[in-house]
């Protein structure tokens, strides 16, 4: 209460200062406290810009990325961070007193992390999350209590972190990158607001990641594995798996999923030997005693069942770990199974009320997510490898008949696509050629042409050229691919003839999309936008007053006639979380989704807040 109390009083002061003046003038004048309120807010922001300028110039380049690709030049990571922390006066001490969850993997991480999050708020715990990327603002990386923290603590936190770093730097170039950067911050952050327990998602990999500096995790987490970043982590499950296992530490008990892709097990298994590491399989989450409470997650998707069972694990072990957790429960008795090289299998326990509201009310946008907006309704999900994809499609062919008008008439379904990095999008588009679209949009993952450098989705990591050739070679993948579906079904000996081609012709589809005299008419139309932003408002035809104005480029062809005539346009939005972000970022940008927590007490105030509060408190007569 008293450090509660303390920061209460500073706010006041600085409140006061700020408006001692003024305060005198407009002491029955509650407009005047809200323009004050709102000339505070606009300062808040332009020094937040500032800071978000000033953490970009520290992203890497192409080139540069590039370089480090073929070089495998990340081996000094761990090794850098704990220099970069030493130099912002956090030593691997305070790091040990840190209560770690760390989790690593290909697919899944950042949910099981927010379950594991959700779950520990729930039960009265003070919560750090680190999580990557952002999807809107950068302050979603780190996250107190389920909260992104707010710019007036980000601002602070940075140019602590920034200006220590500048002033104690040996060369020109002895800063840490963007990423790097962010670990530092997120850990001196959570070491400072004395979080009882910081949930850390590895950023890329596991063995070399930043966040492999912590010594002393109390449990690590390892999802599902898949191809990814291949060129960095090598292009073998074999040595994906031997990165992954690298934040697995002596002692420490580790938890992973039943892996689909073989040898996963085995290299976890056996890097689980070579660091003395307990390993255990979960169980599935049907075998949980869930009383009479209903089985129901916050995130969608039938791929979470396995993200729930593992946070339930970690978070069971590192309650029991705190002796605050149930203590007649015997996490880790287990039996075995040879289909599972004789891993362990952790038991199911009977779950609390905190465990179930933890799962019910998990947030973590951009993952099987559904947006309706007006006659638009965007499907959302950042899956970027091909099982995530797989997974992807199911959802969306399950979920988007229910979201469809009761007539289930005149629906025109759009494909909203892009693939950044080193992925094949030809194993990503194939996934996707069972949806049926109407029309595929291939767009980069730039929110506008015009972007500010103190934007939090500026990306410097990709040049301009390169993002659109990217968009060209997927879209010529997609014309590929639905040409030999094309052939395929025609040579099917059951094939028929189907309204689309006729459908297309009457409506001068091979006039007004642009395309060439080749192409069968049964293909499905494509187009590519130099931006998010003239896509959505190019889609939306006017119909959405949330995606109005003009569009920065002129497009190739006008909207198709049944996509301006439709009662329901389906948008699924995958292939990238920095596409879904930027999405977000102009139909949601506040990302309300995003910031939703159930308890309320976790939300700070708003600066208007603040001020009311101040003046209604304060400027009474008599008040000092």
């Amino acid at each position: 209460m008293a450090r509660l109390f303390h920061a209460t009083y500073c706010q006041w002061r600085q409140w006061r200062r700020l408006s001692a003046a003024p305060r005198m003038a407009m002491a029955h004048d509650s407009q005047g406290v809200r323009k004050l309120a709102t000339h505070c807010q606009a300062e808040v922001d332009h020094h937040y810009e500032e800071a978000v300028q000033t953490l970009n110039s520290l992203q890497s380049n192409a080139a540069v990325l590039q370089r480090i690709r073929q070089q495998r030049g990340f081996t000094n990571n761990v090794q850098a961070t704990e220099c970069f922390l030493d130099r912002v006066g956090i030593s691997l001490k305070d790091l040990d007193s840190l209560s770690v969850i760390h989790i690593a993997g290909t697919k899944g991480k950042g949910s099981t992390c927010s379950f594991v999050e959700s779950i520990l708020r729930e039960h009265g715990f003070r919560t750090g999350f680190y999580s990557s990327p952002h999807l809107v603002a950068v302050r979603e990386r780190i996250r107190i209590n389920g909260q992104p923290i707010s710019k007036e603590d980000f601002i602070t936190y940075f140019w602590d972190v920034y200006n220590q770093l500048i002033a104690k730097k040996t060369c020109d170039d002895d800063m840490p990158a963007y990423f790097k950067f962010l670990t530092v911050l997120a850990l001196k952050i959570f070491v400072k607001e004395e979080v009882d327990v910081a949930v850390l998602e590895v950023g890329l990999g596991g063995e070399y990641d930043c966040t492999n500096v912590v010594r002393k995790p109390v449990v690590c987490g390892v999802t599902t594995l898949d191809y990814d970043h291949t060129s960095i982590l090598g292009n073998t499950i074999e040595s994906i798996a031997w990165h992954k296992a690298g934040i697995m530490k002596p002692g420490v008990p580790t938890f992973t999923v039943e892996q689909s892709l073989q040898p996963s097990l085995s290299v976890l298994l056996q890097r689980a030997k070579e660091k003395q590491v307990p390993l255990y399989l979960i169980p599935p989450l049907e075998n949980y005693g869930w009383g009479a409470q209903p089985l129901q997650l916050g995130l969608a998707g039938n791929v979470q069942y396995c993200n729930a069972s593992l946070a339930l694990q970690l978070t069971q072990y590192w309650m029991n770990s705190q002796n605050r957790g149930r203590s007649d429960e015997v996490v880790c008795t287990t039996t075995t199974t040879p289909d599972h090289l004789n891993v362990p299998v952790a038991i199911p326990f009977t779950l609390s009320d905190e465990d179930v509201l933890g799962l019910k009310y998990a947030v973590w946008p951009g993952r099987s997510q559904v947006m309706v907006s007006g006659p638009l309704t965007f499907f959302l999900d950042g899956a970027h490898t091909p099982v995530s994809m797989q997974a992807c499609v199911d959802w969306f062919l399950k979920t988007a008949p229910m979201h469809a008008p009761q007539n289930g008439d005149n629906i025109f379904r759009l494909l909203f696509f892009n693939s950044t990095g080193d992925r094949d999008p030809e194993t990503l588009l194939k996934k996707l050629t069972s949806c049926n679209f109407d029309l595929a949009i291939f767009t980069t993952n730039l929110v506008t042409t015009s972007m500010k450098a103190s934007s939090d989705q500026t990306n410097y990591t990709i040049s301009r050229d390169q993002a659109h050739l990217r968009c060209e070679q997927q879209r010529n993948s997609w014309i590929r691919l639905i040409r030999n579906q094309s052939k395929q079904e025609s040579e099917s000996p059951n094939h028929e003839d189907t309204e689309m081609a006729d459908t297309s012709q009457s409506e001068g589809f091979e006039n007004n999309l642009n395309l060439t005299s080749s192409m069968p008419a049964s293909d499905v139309p494509s187009i590519i936008f130099p931006c998010i932003q003239d896509a959505l408002v190019w889609l939306s035809c006017g119909r959405d007053p949330n995606l109005t104005g003009e569009l920065l480029t002129p497009p190739a062809f006008p909207p198709p006639a049944r996509l301006q005539e439709a009662t329901q346009v389906q948008i699924l939005v995958t292939g990238s979380l920095h596409l879904v972000g930027g999405v977000l970022g102009v139909i949601d940008p506040e990302l309300r989704c995003a910031t939703h927590v159930r308890s309320a007490f976790n939300k700070p105030p708003s600066l208007t807040d603040l001020v009311l509060n101040n003046y209604n408190k304060f400027s009474s007569p008599g008040t000092p």
